[in-house]
């Protein structure tokens, strides 16, 4: 069994482990696990109306309130959001709910710009995990997830039914699965739908799922990274060049590097493995076990997306990740870098976080809007001095990377995973999203006074 198949089981195991420990506490004592499960149409919004009421600890101009999506008991994390090009006031976010290791109903929706929110009515029978979310250019919502093996679930557009398919010919065990359409008009293979993934049931080897329009007709792509002797591939994540370019990229956890490849024909064949950056990190040892994510730890997956058709950077690739300061400094900070040449070669390395406390920062999001303009979301404890307790930052450039602005506050309060509770703690990523009037969609994992144990809260940034 492989070093992350064993980590994913074992973090479930302990989830588990901590549900029974909550369940028998003591008298009083509450399950953090424990839920009721919403039916579809209910409403579980709950905004944060107080501090932003009375202007304490209010979030920068330009930032919606913020909104409790789940309100529920048990624990959410490992967000993910989308936002509908043909209606930018209907948005859909989905988490993980490691409240119910029988059923999975964490899909919501909103029709008024994330105001208000309702469950989506997607219910899964199984445990599941690993949610991804992406619009096509009709309209079509595709959600990617995982139980113990891949699968996907759509729904037209106007339809209220969701079609469920999988398992996915995927491998044995894949794993950190994440959905992606191909909405350019201009390339070959327009309304194809990929989900990119790692299998960790053979040496963790990169691959992607391949649909031509998401709904059907799956094929598995071979495997996309070189080394095919050592378990070294987690995060293998996805983006869509406006000519169909297929861009892969992940973490090499095993040799410290994040890595790319490239396809030229819709994922059936790939090139050479190409380095994208050097990660300063310790990777060897897989999670890296950070102050405000003690449990779990992190990961320096990278996160990708493109610049879009008749923007300035028409076809940049871009890519954000998190490593280590490069002064020595015992912190992680965000990085981006581009390329021009379709990931053969990069930019310099440019930090995003623009504090100078040494603090914590993690899980980047980025998404491009129509404009050009790239958004990049993460957390960050700059305004804690013991390092653990965090909030939501958001930057964005208009010059395809080279400069970014002062970094927005989203949150109207602060989150604190580092004590008992969860053992997954935020998870391993969180999710944004930008619309195509040009502000974006933030998702993320919050545990403020006020939350029932974890919840996925949101907020929109206007640029």
């Amino acid at each position: 069994m492989r070093r992350s198949k064993l980590v994913r089981v074992a973090a479930i195991m302990g989830v588990i482990a901590a549900m029974a420990w909550a369940t028998t506490a003591g008298a009083g004592a509450s399950s953090r696990y424990e839920r009721a499960v919403p039916t579809p149409n209910s409403h579980n919004t709950v905004p944060f109306k107080s501090a932003l009421r009375n202007g304490v600890d209010a979030p920068a101009a330009g930032v919606s309130k913020n909104v409790n999506i789940t309100k529920k008991t048990g624990a959410q994390s490992e967000t993910s959001v989308a936002v509908d090009p043909t209606d930018p006031n209907h948005i859909v976010a989905a988490s993980n709910d490691l409240s119910n290791f029988s059923a999975f109903t964490g899909v919501y929706e909103s029709f008024d710009r994330g105001r208000t929110w309702q469950n989506a009515g997607l219910r899964v029978s199984a445990f599941c995990y690993d949610p991804w979310l992406d619009f096509n250019t009709a309209g079509d919502i595709f959600f990617s997830y995982e139980c113990s093996d891949q699968r996907i679930a759509y729904r037209e557009h106007g339809s209220t039914t969701w079609v469920q398919s999988g398992p996915l010919p995927a491998g044995s065990f894949p794993d950190r699965d994440m959905v992606v359409t191909d909405d350019n008009p201009g390339s070959p293979f327009f309304g194809h739908v990929y989900i990119g993934y790692d299998d960790n049931g053979n040496l963790n080897r990169a691959h992607i799922m391949i649909s031509p329009d998401g709904k059907g007709g799956w094929v598995e792509s071979p495997g996309i990274d070189d080394s095919v002797s050592t378990s070294d591939v987690i995060g293998n994540n996805v983006a869509i060049g406006p000519d169909g370019t297929v861009y892969a990229t992940w973490e090499d956890y095993a040799h410290g590097f994040i890595k790319n490849d490239v396809s030229h024909d819709g994922g059936t064949t790939w090139t050479t493995d190409r380095v994208v950056t050097d990660l300063r990190l310790n990777t060897s040892g897989f999670f890296i076990f950070i102050p405000p994510q003690p449990d779990r730890g992190v990961l320096p997956m990278p996160f990708t997306d493109t610049a879009p058709a008749g923007t300035q950077f028409a076809g940049r690739l871009y890519t954000v990740y998190i490593d280590s300061d490069a002064d020595g400094s015992p912190n992680t900070n965000i990085y981006f870098r581009w390329s021009d040449d379709g990931g053969a070669t990069w930019s310099p390395e440019k930090k995003i976080n623009d504090d100078t406390t040494d603090a914590w920062h993690f899980f980047p999001s980025i998404s491009v809007a129509p404009n050009g303009t790239i958004g990049v979301s993460f957390y960050d404890t700059r305004r804690d001095p013991t390092g653990k307790k965090t909030d939501q930052f958001f930057s964005t450039s208009t010059d395809g990377g080279n400069t970014w602005s002062a970094n927005v506050r989203l949150t109207s309060a602060q989150s604190d995973e580092s004590g008992a509770g969860d053992a997954n703690d935020y998870g391993d990523y969180e999710g944004g999203d930008a619309s195509v009037a040009g502000w974006y969609a933030l998702v993320w994992t919050d545990s403020r006074p006020g939350t029932t144990a974890e919840d996925m809260v949101t907020a929109n940034f206007k640029p």
